[in-house]
């Protein structure tokens, strides 16, 4: 596609995806994350295809620093810690349920039939096998039940309202969450809103270092619907710690370092030499073009201070950076230090 603006509305996004020879037409709508408990900022698009039939490829995102995925970083996109990612939410292809609209009466009996169509013409139908009459049920389960850590005592969850009500209005949410899956150790209620499809809630006061089971059902009069287990939102988020330190104030400014990523079916990657003295995005672009780790994200800190033969705190070369992975699998990182002269690498 042509260039998409983080902040550029449905009209702007529609024109440029339909811009794409392989796309036909789409429905695009745009949803805030500014007050979402798993994000501080962002924007989520819903992208519909309207008009081709079948289970369509996803689609693919590119920053211009690694090659195109579902999920991105660096590049052009700016911002701290910012990631673009790429969610299938339904499946392509032929319906395989459909719900009535609400003028049904329950005091008449009902058949149903089913065509298939080719594109040429209609099958003969198959009818229901039994006639029935509409009455109330319990809802369905919430939608895209999501977790996603947010310190060492708090998880945020969020989910979406169910595709069906079952007759009565929803009226609240129910969360679950224990250590196992009995789920008999704590509970919150979330009031339902009239019109508002997303949810969010925050469970504080864990446990650090335990694991915990999550799920969310729905209630109305009718009663709960069956349960919906959540799953992470980044399944697989790394935090890795490269220190450069010189306590000796001898650096020259020509020292180079580069970074060695090994993934757990032992395959290797490493980067071009990056200067000491490398910006986060510069770093983050050196480990994007290795083509093998899912997103990265990188924060630079420098805590030099003079010189000072106490060696007390005082390092005359201390440069921090904070590697953030998203990806399936696990990855380690190593510093081949070769060129680095007097500092000292430390990956934690």
């Amino acid at each position: 596609s042509s260039n998409i603006y983080t902040d550029s509305d449905a009209v702007q996004i529609k024109k440029a995806l339909e811009g794409i020879s392989t796309i036909d037409s789409v429905n695009v709508s745009i949803f805030l994350h500014t007050q979402d408990s798993m994000t501080s900022y962002g924007q989520r698009w819903i992208i519909t295809f309207t008009s081709q039939i079948g289970n369509l490829p996803s689609i693919l995102v590119d920053t211009g620093s690694a090659p195109p995925s579902t999920i991105a970083t660096g590049g052009t996109l700016f911002g701290s810690s910012s990631i673009v990612r790429v969610e299938t939410i339904s499946d392509g292809g032929l319906p395989a349920s459909f719900v009535s609209p609400s003028i049904l009466s329950i005091n008449n009996t009902y058949t149903s039939r089913l065509f298939a169509f080719n594109g040429h013409s209609w099958s003969d139908p198959s009818t229901s096998r039994h006639a029935i009459s509409p009455s109330k049920g319990a809802p369905s389960p919430p939608r895209e039940v999501r977790v996603n850590i947010l310190s060492d005592t708090e998880i945020g969850v969020s989910w979406t309202q169910p595709f069906y009500t079952g007759g009565d209005p929803l009226a609240t949410y129910r969360l679950e969450w224990d250590s196992d899956a009995m789920f008999d150790h704590s509970s919150a209620t979330v009031s339902h809103i009239s019109g508002l499809e997303e949810y969010y809630f925050v469970i504080k006061n864990l446990e650090p270092l335990e694991s915990y089971f999550v799920r969310v059902m729905a209630y109305s009069a009718q009663g709960f619907s069956e349960p919906k287990m959540a799953v992470p939102l980044l399944s697989n988020m790394q935090t890795i710690d490269i220190e450069l330190v010189d306590t000796s104030g001898t650096v020259d400014f020509s020292e180079t370092f580069k970074v060695q990523v090994t993934t757990v079916d032992g395959f290797q990657r490493i980067t071009n030499p990056i200067s000491v003295y490398a910006t986060s995005r510069e770093v983050e672009n050196e480990l994007n073009t290795l083509g093998i780790i899912g997103a990265i994200s990188v924060d630079r800190e420098d805590r030099s201070s003079v010189f000072d033969s106490s060696n007390i705190e005082t390092n005359s070369f201390d440069i921090r950076y904070a590697i953030t992975l998203v990806g399936d699998d696990e990855i380690s990182l190593s510093v081949n230090s070769d060129s680095l002269g007097p500092i000292t690498a430390v990956v934690n």
